[in-house]
């Protein structure tokens, strides 16, 4: 299973709403959680695969962003896999940076 984490910013809760953000914006198919993780079905490189996205709390201000791919599309190649996830952790980092910086 391919996945990455990148520490995050802001609020566990900021996160975790900067995910749904993208991914509706993205038009995908996910299970909405709080607590636990979010997967989705994200269209990413013109391949839809199966994802989960989970935030660790590191302090009250800080997260972890975890993105795995749990399913990817047949005939994605090993740099399309961890380019996909890289896009993904990457637009939900974007989100976070635009968000806050309306505040």
């Amino acid at each position: 299973m391919l996945s990455l984490k990148r520490n995050v910013n802001c609020p566990r809760r900021m996160a975790v709403y900067a995910v749904f953000d993208v991914l509706d914006r993205m038009g995908c198919q996910y299970e909405q959680a709080l607590i636990g993780d979010i997967k989705a079905e994200a269209k990413v490189l013109g391949h839809t695969s199966e994802y989960a996205f989970a935030v660790t709390e590191q302090t009250i201000n800080t997260s972890i962003l975890h993105v795995s791919m749990l399913r990817p599309a047949s005939g994605l190649s090993e740099e399309e896999k961890q380019l996909a996830v890289r896009y993904l952790a990457d637009s939900v980092l974007q989100h976070i940076d635009e968000v806050q910086a309306l505040e």
